[in-house]
């Protein structure tokens, strides 16, 4: 049978914990887990607590296991090492140890300490080991695991030729994570016979260069998270078969941009993040599925010619020069952030810039609008004149905005540019609950005599109804239905309210 055995230990430092009765170092543990096949003849494992204050021990865990040959599933550890000298480690080890005599197939360990944990010979001739994650490790040699198809390395020190090494001598690796890795300025895999995904994060500025060799490569997910986009190249003229590419916080130019995707004739999904020297986006693909284009805050222009495409996503970058062939549901997402030394606001023509844009498209799924600034100028004169065609039908609009002077050319700018099937305001401050009144208060009781002489009629003359859809709290994400949500308004938690809109 499967036993899993998960206990919480105590994280209190005035509780310390000893494993297996085995002598040694005192350590603070976090949590231990343990999935085992118990075959015939059971015996057991204990662990203990032993109190700092007294010389009793508690007993934590009593865990059976076989007298005989234990074939261990999982062994999952994350610890804090508290002391700092060359014995400290030697738990580890002999953890490590036990496992891999067990046949393990999942190791998972995290060790946090004030120097990094170098692994035991023993891992280096493990044959049963399918999955490995290892945090806080240091790998000095490259090790050979036939049966390792999935390798995780969380705030780890490698160098370059031990990385690649053991990505090309794991034959049956196909999964390769790295996180906050250290001991290299440049990335050079080839070999790697299986490798379908790789995903990188949490680089540091001295990455200079990755280059992928990988013809069965078929992800690629790369997120520097840092606080500067790193200027690296990436070469992966190698990774024909490439299907899925997400790129976020590369300090790409548009040459660099271009020259690498177009080595990916296959590819079917694109994230373009955080990315903010890009200015120009041209893509033609007929096997683009999906494509999505967040806080890019250089770009200018895109040129888009995807007639498969099923999902297309534009994300708080700025308006641009556009041409699209997308005709799929679109998620659309524009911010209007302005400082006090700046001279800009959010104007009639920042509007009617949105509404050419929507126009795009044959159908918004979603369409966000957030503008923060001094000022908000609308003129629906303005307006109706430079384009006088009927707002876009929406599927969700979601507001924001932190200024109070200016709610009705912001109500007015918007509902000039479409007509939602759902509104949603969040609330999660008291600026949020004035505005969510307003509103309310504004749909409820319009005044339709403002443009009765004209041809081209405001949003009030359209509107036939509007109710209380839900309000969805951030924690527990259970809808209250509730008629009488705004009068409570000041007593709910944080969370988005939905508005209803008949037009």
């Amino acid at each position: 049978m499967l036993l899993i055995v998960n206990p919480l230990l105590p994280t209190s430092k005035r509780s310390l914990t000893r494993d297996m009765g085995v002598d040694g170092n005192v350590w603070w543990v976090h949590s231990l887990g343990v999935s085992s096949h118990i075959q015939k003849g059971l015996s057991y494992i204990s662990l203990w607590r032993l109190s700092s204050l007294s010389s009793s021990k508690v007993l934590l865990l009593h865990l059976p296991i076989t007298e005989q040959k234990l074939c261990m599933q999982k062994f999952r550890l994350s610890i804090e090492v508290l002391d700092d000298h060359e014995g400290s480690f030697v738990f580890l080890d002999k953890w490590i140890r036990l496992a891999i005599e067990k046949k393990v197939e999942e190791l998972d360990f995290d060790v946090q300490a004030y120097r990094m944990y170098t692994l035991p010979q023993e891992i280096f001739s493990a044959k049963s080991v399918t999955t490995l994650k290892l945090g806080g490790c240091k790998l000095e040699n490259p090790f050979i695991i036939h049966s390792l198809k999935s390798l995780t390395l969380m705030n780890a020190r490698i160098n370059e030729e031990v990385l690649q090494k053991i990505t090309s001598q794991c034959t049956s690796l196909e999964d390769l994570f790295l996180s906050d890795c250290c001991g290299f300025t440049n990335i050079c895999l080839y070999n790697a016979c299986k490798l379908k995904i790789i995903n990188m994060q949490k680089f540091s500025w001295k990455l200079r260069s990755i280059k992928i060799v990988v013809p069965s490569l078929q992800q690629f997910i790369f997120d520097s998270e840092s606080y500067r986009e790193l200027n690296i190249v990436i070469d992966m003229a190698g990774c024909p078969n490439l299907k899925l590419l997400k790129l976020s916080n590369v300090g790409f130019t548009d040459q660099k941009f271009h020259e690498l995707i177009s080595k990916f004739p296959l590819l079917e999904d694109l994230n373009v993040c955080r990315c903010d020297p890009l200015e120009q986006i041209k893509i033609s693909s007929h096997l683009l599925k999906k494509f999505s284009i967040g806080y890019c805050y250089g770009l200018k222009a895109i040129d888009i010619d995807t007639p498969n495409l099923l999902s297309f996503t534009y994300d708080t970058c700025p308006i641009p020069v556009f041409s699209i062939n997308a005709p799929c549901l679109w998620e659309v997402g524009f911010v209007h952030q302005i400082l006090e030394t700046e001279k800009f606001y959010a104007d009639t023509h920042w509007y009617l810039n949105i509404k050419e844009f929507l126009n795009a498209s044959n159908q918004i799924e979603y369409l966000s609008l957030y503008v923060d600034g001094h000022k908000n100028s609308f003129s629906f004169d303005e307006f109706r004149k430079c384009s006088p065609s009927p707002p876009k039908e929406v599927g969700n609009l979601h507001l924001q905005t932190d200024f109070t002077s200016y709610y009705g050319a912001f109500l007015d700018g918007v509902l000039s540019i479409c007509y939602p099937r759902i509104l949603s305001v969040n609330n999660s401050c008291q600026a949020d609950c004035f505005f969510i009144e307003w509103l309310y208060e504004k749909l409820i009781n319009k005044d339709d005599n403002c443009c009765n002489i004209h041809d081209i009629k405001c949003w009030r003359h359209y509107l036939k109804n509007v109710k209380i859809e839900s309000f969805i709290p951030y924690k527990d994400k259970k809808p209250l239905h509730l008629d009488s949500l705004i009068d409570r308004l000041r007593e709910l938690p944080t969370g988005t309210f939905y508005f209803h809109l008949d037009w």
